[in-house]
């Protein structure tokens, strides 16, 4: 799990900022994706335990990942084929309305940088968003 907060930290810095209210941008720039710095803050600021702490960010990273939230995962699916051509139905059944996983498949597929992948990704994501 620490690699996906670190992989994804500037996606996931601002879903940090919305569920932790009492943290600011600035605290935040500094953790810069480092699981023990966001636990250490997190403690400080709401008084949680190690265990909630970890509990709250691993939250937090199931709930960036988790697509059925934007839309059903069914018609996410269903569209990815229109926007890239080149997935063939195994990596559409492999992406499981996982962002990280279509991240991954898109970042591969097309042999892009993670920022290009994200940022096509985020795009086509932002359609289903209302």
């Amino acid at each position: 799990m620490n690699h996906l907060l670190e992989e994804y930290w500037e996606d996931l810095k601002w879903e940090a900022l919305i569920t932790w209210e009492r943290l600011t941008l600035s605290e935040l720039n500094q953790v810069a994706g480092n699981t023990a710095k966001l636990e250490k803050l997190i403690q400080r600021k709401y008084g949680y335990s190690l265990w909630e702490s970890r509990k709250q960010i691993s939250d937090l990273i199931h709930r960036y990942d988790d697509l059925a939230f934007i839309a059903a995962c069914e018609h996410v699916k269903e569209q990815l084929p229109k926007h890239w051509p080149n997935l063939r139905v195994k990596d559409i059944n492999h992406v499981h309305c996982s962002r990280i996983r279509l991240l991954q498949l898109i970042k591969e597929k097309y042999y892009w940088s993670k920022e290009q992948a994200m940022e096509d990704v985020n795009q086509f994501l932002r359609q289903f968003i209302d």
